[in-house]
């Protein structure tokens, strides 16, 4: 095995991972925002009136926006590295899994903040946070989606564990902070970004050109079309 092909390491594509999911951050709170504020008046109603709906749109939008958006870049990427992962398949991986976070961990938490009159935007700011960082059910998910085409597809779960573990740790460095220096109080929900650092390193790892499988169909038919002729 030549030098070239047993390389995991790509600087270039452990930053626009680090920036794509990073991006996250700002875009999806951002665009539920947006969306919540076309429809304020029924979303309040429904707050008060018919919580379970609420919470159930919520998390339709949260997921859905987080599912498309996430992982059509997310996928952009891994497309680089393996070819025959298809977009729907990686789509869909993140989408049904985030609805069900969304559903029963953050949804009701943004509904009780919005019934309260509370800060919209930090609602659904710590909801995708959250999302992000609670990896081990995306995880299973998504590397079942990269079973067949990588060796290492397992692993991808253990990167959305050690991910959230990172995630909620320094979500709790950043809450000791706050207390000890008198941070501003949104600063702690940023820490948990740094965790993707460490799901970057996962992800060049997962996709390394030695782990991919030969039966992979693109792969495949790239050896064929390098093979010289006889």
């Amino acid at each position: 095995m030549d030098r070239g092909s047993a390389s995991w390491w790509d600087w270039r594509l452990f930053g626009l991972w680090v920036l794509v999911n990073g991006a996250a951050f700002v875009v999806i709170p951002v665009l539920a925002i947006l969306l919540e504020h076309l429809a304020s008046a029924a979303t309040h109603d429904l707050v008060h009136d018919q919580r379970a709906l609420a919470v159930l749109i919520i998390a339709a939008v949260g997921a859905g926006t987080q599912g498309v958006i996430l992982g059509r870049w997310q996928w952009r990427l891994l497309h680089r590295r393996v070819p025959a992962l298809r977009r729907r398949r990686w789509v869909v991986a993140t989408l049904v899994p985030a609805f069900f976070v969304w559903l029963a961990v953050i949804s009701p938490d943004a509904v009780d903040i919005l019934a309260r009159g509370g800060d919209t935007l930090a609602a659904f700011g710590n909801g995708i946070i959250q999302a992000l960082v609670l990896g081990p059910l995306i995880g299973l998910s998504q590397a079942t989606a990269l079973r067949g085409h990588t060796s290492r597809w397992a692993w991808w779960l253990a990167a959305n564990v050690v991910t959230y573990l990172s995630g909620a740790a320094l979500y709790e460095l950043g809450s000791w902070l706050q207390h000890v220096l008198s941070l501003p109080g949104r600063i702690p929900a940023f820490f948990p970004v740094v965790a993707i650092a460490i799901h970057g390193a996962f992800a060049l790892w997962v996709t390394a050109p030695a782990a991919i499988t030969p039966s992979d169909p693109a792969l495949s038919q790239t050896h064929v079309k390098r093979e010289p002729a006889r």
